[in-house]
Formats: structure tokens, C-alpha cells, sequence
């Protein structure tokens, strides 16, 4: 199978059926006869751009990134706020965020929807967020209602 059809079935996969994992996508995608690695889906995982947002049995899910902008919207607030961040720390005009892993592009794309006119740069990796504000005061006001 040629990627850009393995890249379509993906898709079609993820928006049919709650995949929550690399492994489950890789067992789906060998029970469908589409041989694949780790390495190549997890090379397709990017391509795709996927996110994961809350699934309906817990957990979380991959999805499409254009399909759920404003779950996207609300997600910082509903279950990312409660769940996946795990600690929040402020120093001076930083504010960092240790988030369950897997979690953080989703809260970035949050964080930057709500407060971009007060954050001056963000950086993430897998499970931390580093936010920078131009002022302290900025940076008081998101960690204040990140607190909540």
C-alpha cells in the first residue's frame, strides 16, 4: 500500500474508531493486512498532524486536528485543566506546566487561542510547556486562572 492511501485509512480509521495508542493503531492497521512498523506510524502520526483529545471512555484518542477546533477551545478548561496538567510553577514572567505526556500540543494550541496577545513565546516537549509573558503581571494573570 502506497502511504498516501495508508495516510487516507488512517484517517478514516481514527474518525470511525477510538485508537488511543501507537500500538493499537499498529495492531489495527496489521489486522486490516497493511504492513507497517512502529518507526512508519509513527512517521504517518506526524504527517497527519494528530492530536489527542479526551476520549469517550476516558483516556485519550487520536484525532484530526481541523475536526475538533472547538473541542480544541474548550479542552484547556474542561479536561486538560482537571486531568492532564499535573504541576504548575511561575518564576518571575515564566510559567511552567508538567502535563501528562502526549498532551501538551493540544494545551499549547489552548493556551495560545486564549492568551496569545500575553505570551510572548511557548515551548513544549512531550510533557512540559514552557510558557514566557512579556510582563510578570501577564504571567500572574494565566497562572491565576490555570490555578483554578
Amino acid at each position: 500500500m502506497r502511504r498516501e492511501e495508508r495516510l487516507d485509512f488512517i484517517s478514516k480509521l481514527i474518525t470511525a474508531k477510538e485508537v488511543q495508542t501507537q500500538d493499537e493503531l499498529v495492531q489495527e492497521l496489521l489486522e486490516n493486512d497493511i504492513d507497517v512498523t512502529q518507526a512508519t506510524v509513527s512517521r504517518d502520526i506526524k504527517s497527519l498532524a494528530l492530536i489527542k483529545i479526551p476520549g469517550s471512555q476516558g483516556g485519550y484518542r487520536y484525532a484530526l486536528p481541523h475536526q475538533h477546533d472547538e473541542e480544541q477551545k474548550d479542552l484547556l478548561h474542561k479536561e486538560l485543566a482537571n486531568e492532564a496538567i499535573l504541576e504548575l510553577k511561575m518564576h518571575e514572567n515564566m510559567i511552567s506546566i508538567t502535563a501528562k505526556p502526549g498532551t501538551t500540543s493540544v494545551i499549547k494550541k489552548s493556551l495560545i487561542n486564549r492568551y496569545n496577545k500575553k505570551i510572548f513565546s511557548i515551548m513544549t516537549d512531550d510533557d512540559s510547556i514552557l510558557i514566557i509573558c512579556e510582563t510578570r503581571r501577564q504571567a500572574n494573570t494565566i497562572y491565576d486562572e490555570l490555578s483554578l
